[in-house]
């Protein structure tokens, strides 16, 4: 498909982000690295680009990953 198919875009910030993205049907456009001070950190645009309505993965934040991880090792 054509970038001009492109309905709606969105910024992920993970590659567990990014196949959860693509396993609903968007499509993956750009990818680039974000230098903040001493860190880098990938940064993926996704598309979506059919007629139906986008399927947004659910997806957790910083805060409950941290949650999960921490809970799995007490």
């Amino acid at each position: 498909m054509s970038i001009d198919d492109t309905k709606l875009t969105a910024e992920v910030r993970s590659v567990r982000e990014l196949n959860l993205y693509l396993l609903a049907g968007w499509v993956l456009i750009q990818s680039y690295v974000k230098h903040d001070h001493d860190t880098q950190e990938p940064r993926f645009i996704v598309s979506w680009q059919t007629d139906e309505e986008p399927k947004v993965p659910e997806l957790l934040d910083a805060w409950e990953l941290n949650e999960i991880d921490r809970q799995r090792y007490t």
